[in-house]
């Protein structure tokens, strides 16, 4: 693994003369620095630590065009204020004033999506939180109005903006002065920006360019395995009841058009209309989504209308049921006992499911209003260990499948996916299956 070259700047942190950051990428381009040292990723050299409200590290005019970038950061929180909205932001782009795309870091150290809609700071929650203490990877990359963050060379999360952006880094929001607005403390190494949109791919060997560590295949009877890991949520943006395809999104009953079904997966809950709204009078309904293929989820992440009417709105008890065919239902968990929600906020909620269901259904069956409930936004996820089988013992094998740490091993296995390779062709093909094939083509 290796970093992608062609990188627009690159501050390691080592290299800095008094309040200035050397720029390693051979552009000039050095940032200005107010941030004292701390010990570094596996303590190699020295990072940067953020940890008061005028420190940060900045650096104007580095992009020509805002429309295509990539920014990534060694990450390690280290502490997070009673923050307001714009306070959150941790890594992006400015333009000096209010305008701006941010990964923020919430007080709960909820990882968001913040920004500057031209009238109000707003963000978007991901559903993943950071531990205190630990160093990460981060990644934020825009593709022509489509933004999307990465922890540890995965994406998390996706936005869709159409204003201005600018064209500063900033490790914090800046409205005019220099690191004003700095509640996240945290601390830097190799800071890397790119003027163009890095692929997953090219992510993910970054954040492994990092975090090398030992690999372990496993071996029974003759056969070779590899434990896959998985903690993921996994949004998608809709912008109408079935678009994008294969996804369907459906209800019993809408509000009205303002508050449809399917903006409860739009993949943004920036205002009181992004959000889904069951029929006036009607507070008891259901939501569901048709995946169009089956998809196997144990976790949910429920976020409330961004109201000030949340703590009401918002379902008291629902169920998450799932379905092969959208007729016979599966019910999968029963969630109790949720009042005090407060608006825009995040829970997530993980339950015990191995099937996978082409149809997932939220059910509120107690309300903490008699007139309607609300949602803001909701994600499923999966979290668990999956057994890949695999055809040999080889170096490719080992490099793409073996895995780092035996965790998690306390509950059982109950899903293999097998690896078909076609080992006689100059380039490995590989394709994974959920199911013990009858027969093996390559095409």
């Amino acid at each position: 693994m290796k970093i992608k070259e062609g990188y627009k700047a690159r501050w390691l942190m080592d290299e800095a003369v008094s309040t200035t950051l050397l720029d390693s990428s051979g552009n000039g381009l050095n940032a200005t620095t107010s941030s004292t040292l701390d010990s570094s990723f596996n303590n190699k050299g020295s990072a940067r630590k953020v940890s008061a409200t005028s420190q940060g590290i900045y650096r104007t005019n580095i992009l020509s065009s805002y429309a295509n970038f990539t920014v990534s950061t060694l990450y390690k929180l280290n502490s997070a204020n009673n923050v307001a909205t714009y306070q959150t932001a941790i890594l992006g782009f400015t333009n000096g004033g209010a305008y701006g795309v941010f990964i923020g870091i919430s007080a709960s150290k909820e990882i968001q999506f913040y920004y500057y809609d031209g009238s109000a700071h707003l963000v978007s929650g991901s559903g993943i939180f950071l531990n205190q203490g630990e160093w990460v990877h981060l990644s934020l990359t825009a593709s022509n109005g489509v933004y999307k963050i990465y922890l540890n060379g995965v994406q998390i999360h996706a936005m869709t903006l159409s204003h201005n952006v600018g064209l500063n880094f900033s490790t914090c929001y800046v409205n005019g002065a220099y690191n004003t607005y700095t509640y996240i403390y945290g601390s830097y190494d190799d800071i890397i920006i790119w003027e163009s949109t890095l692929t997953n791919k090219e992510i993910f060997d970054v954040y492994k360019y990092y975090f090398k560590d030992k690999k372990i295949l496993l071996q029974s009877n003759n056969k070779t395995y590899a434990l896959n890991y998985k903690d993921v949520f996994e949004p998608f943006v809709m912008t109408s009841y079935t678009t994008p395809s294969p996804y369907q999104i459906t209800s019993s009953g809408d509000y009205n058009s303002d508050y449809a079904c399917w903006k409860a997966f739009d993949g943004k809950n920036t205002n009181y209309t992004d959000s889904w709204i069951t029929t006036n009078g009607s507070p008891l309904g259901w939501i569901q989504v048709n995946f169009g293929i089956n998809k196997v989820y144990n976790q949910i992440s429920f976020t409330t209308r961004n109201y000030t009417d949340s703590n009401t709105t918002a379902p008291k008890e629902f169920k998450i049921l799932g379905s092969l065919d959208g007729v016979s239902w599966t019910e999968l968990a029963l969630i109790q006992n949720q009042t005090g929600w407060k608006q825009n906020e995040t829970r997530i909620f993980k339950f015990n499911n191995s099937i996978g269901f082409q149809y997932y259904r939220v059910q509120i069956t107690v309300a903490n209003s008699t007139s309607y409930s609300a949602i803001g936004e909701l994600v499923f996820g999966y979290k668990g260990v999956t057994l890949v089988n695999l055809p040999s013992k080889s170096a490719r094998n080992f490099s793409q499948y073996g895995t780092t740490t035996l965790t998690n091993l306390n509950t059982a296995i109950d899903k293999t996916n097998y690896a078909l390779q076609d080992i006689k062709l100059k380039t490995l093909t590989t394709k994974q299956v959920n199911k013990k094939p009858l027969s093996i083509s390559f095409n």
